[in-house]
């Protein structure tokens, strides 16, 4: 094992937040061990949160381990295969379009569900210039939501703002607390924990801007070399959408539980979620080819890329098919 991999490996181990068990699962079969990488604990993640604790893994013979790991991190770790899977699904095409050898095969969330929460004396977008916003990574989806938000309403992004990156929400909340920033993209339901710590909702991202969020995403050789597995976890993706659509009680009480809020700021949390999944698994074409012309602007790519070399929604499809 290189350096580089132990090292990803080592911190992969470090950081398992929640292993899942698989009580169910006949003594005569094992299940099988997948790990998959979250950026965050929020409701972006809800889907793949409630097929664990529902036991859609189970159905498909997996133990899973869900880890909290940075995008960052997350990608490398796909390819040496110290990860089976990531929700990164939006930051794993611009790395496809870089020339990582990672697709996404499903989404989850194809509208922003970030919010900006601001100190409380800022009134508007405006008084962010000169200011700095808090987000979990640089050159990941918070920080181009931060820069998206900012434009949106007439502020250069890369002369009026600076972003930090501070990695998790509660880093991001002490910042506020501690008046190190001016404001910070938050996750639901973190925007809501900030707001009841007299913290300002600003702007819900997904009002303003249709972009691809949370998904599922794997290397290219995992594809080509164990299509069955991606096959079952295009199925638990697809039943989680379904379910958390479907069973907003069960939803509601999970939500609650896992982020121990009141029922009230729950409902809203869920209410603005839910708004902002997909209805099949899948993302527009649309989206995805304007994403890959963001990134090969940015990055000055020249060569055509095609929908096909960054995503591959066979898998959600045969997945929604009647059995």
């Amino acid at each position: 094992m290189s350096r580089a991999t132990g090292v990803t490996a080592s911190y992969i181990a470090a950081i398992v937040i929640l292993c899942g068990f698989v009580p169910g699962f006949s003594s005569t079969a094992k299940a099988e061990k997948i790990r998959i990488g979250i950026p965050v604990m929020a409701l972006s993640q809800l889907p793949i949160l409630l097929a664990k604790d529902k036991k859609l893994f189970d159905a498909e013979g997996f133990q899973p381990e869900i880890i909290q790991i940075r995008t960052a991190l997350a990608l490398p770790a796909l390819i040496s295969a110290d990860l089976d899977f990531t929700t990164s699904a939006e930051t794993t095409i611009r790395a496809a379009v870089s020339g990582m050898p990672l697709k996404a095969i499903g989404f989850t969330g194809i509208r922003s569900s970030l919010v900006l929460v601001v100190q409380p004396g800022i009134q508007s977008v405006a008084a962010l210039k000169g200011g700095k916003i808090a987000v979990s990574s640089l050159r990941t989806t918070t920080d181009f939501v931060a820069r998206d938000i900012v434009r949106h309403y007439g502020l250069n992004p890369d002369k009026d703002i600076v972003t930090m990156p501070l990695g998790s929400e509660a880093n991001k909340i002490a910042a506020l607390q501690g008046k190190a920033v001016d404001a910070a993209i938050l996750t639901v339901p973190d925007d809501s924990i900030a707001e009841e710590q007299g913290f300002k909702k600003l702007v819900f991202a997904g009002d303003i801007i249709e972009g691809l969020q949370s998904g599922l995403a794997c290397s290219v050789k995992k594809i080509n070399e164990n299509p069955a597995q991606v096959e079952r976890m295009a199925r638990v993706l697809v039943r989680s959408v379904e379910l958390a659509r479907a069973r907003r009680g069960e939803a509601l009480d999970f939500i609650a539980k896992q982020w121990h809020l009141s029922r009230r700021v729950a409902e809203n949390s869920y209410d603005l979620m839910i708004k902002t999944f997909s209805s099949d698994g899948e993302a527009p074409e649309a989206l995805v080819l304007d994403l890959i012309e963001q990134v090969k602007k940015l990055q000055k790519i020249d060569r055509k890329i095609a929908v096909s070399d960054v995503v591959d929604f066979s898998f959600v499809r045969k997945a929604r098919r009647p059995h």
